[in-house]
């Protein structure tokens, strides 16, 4: 419990405020409950838009999909999600729990929330936030991941650089580094950029 004169924290806040103008990609033949559903979407604030059929890849700018999952789309959805990126907008599945076939289709197809029938504006509402915020995590996860890639490779190729110019010219390993410092000053190139040249010139 949060105790008195403190403060929750505004990630729930914020979480909220994030569906307002939250662009939905409603894949969904026109029919009543595509009609309900779009109206759902207005009512909380989001800025849905509805396309049918499934494209084979997303050309819509969105934040979130949702998609009815039925073993007829089957080939149609798959192939979909196998276009998709680690980046790409998550995918909520519109489904029905009794059908085994359907559930295996979920885990299939990667959905990161699912929507039982019949569509409730509440539990629309509970998995646009969960899947949202779990993708925000996963794509700040993966930028993080990035970065250090990025910096195990500039370190290792210094460290090739260096022991190029160790094994050419009879330096010991602080020299060398002095000058690939040195060389990356007068270029005002990076050490990355700098030890990527050494390495091309002494290959």
């Amino acid at each position: 419990m949060t105790a008195p004169g403190q403060r929750r924290p505004a990630r729930s806040t914020t979480a909220l405020r994030e569906l307002n103008s939250l662009r939905v990609l409603l894949l969904h033949p026109q029919d009543a409950e595509s009609r309900l559903l779009m109206s759902h979407l207005r009512r909380i604030g989001c800025a849905p838009t509805q396309q049918w059929p499934l494209p084979a890849r997303l050309d819509t700018e969105a934040d979130v999909v949702v998609l009815p999952i039925e073993e007829d789309q089957r080939d149609a959805i798959l192939r979909l999600a196998d276009s998709l990126t680690e980046l790409s907008p998550p995918l909520i599945g519109i489904v029905e729990y009794e059908n085994p076939a359907t559930l295996q289709l979920v885990l299939q197809s990667g959905c990161t929330g699912v929507i039982e029938r019949p569509v409730r504006p509440f539990g629309l509402l509970t998995q646009l936030l969960l899947t949202r915020t779990a993708w925000r995590q996963q794509a700040a996860s993966l930028a993080q991941v990035r970065k250090l890639e990025g910096r195990y490779a500039a370190v290792s190729k210094v460290a090739t650089a260096k022991a190029l110019l160790i094994a050419r010219e009879g330096i010991t390993e602080h020299e060398a580094h002095r000058q690939i410092q040195g060389r990356a000053m007068t270029t005002r190139s990076s050490l990355e950029d700098t030890a990527q040249t050494i390495i091309n010139e002494l290959s």
